[in-house]
């Protein structure tokens, strides 16, 4: 399967989430570092537990 690209970010910080979010983008918080994961989670963003998940679509 191939995936086609879209813009989003991958970040642990809530204040990147929020950019992205407000850019219209998707958002991929990773709960493993800086910001809680209940704050990471929320319209548009996908929450991950290991960034090795980024490889999925």
């Amino acid at each position: 399967m191939r995936c086609e690209p879209a813009p989003g970010t991958a970040t642990d910080r809530l204040s990147d989430v929020a950019a992205a979010r407000a850019a219209g983008m998707r958002a991929f918080g990773y709960a493993g570092g800086a910001a809680p994961t209940e704050r990471l989670e929320g319209p548009g963003t996908i929450v991950l537990d290991d960034m090795r998940e980024l490889r999925t679509c």
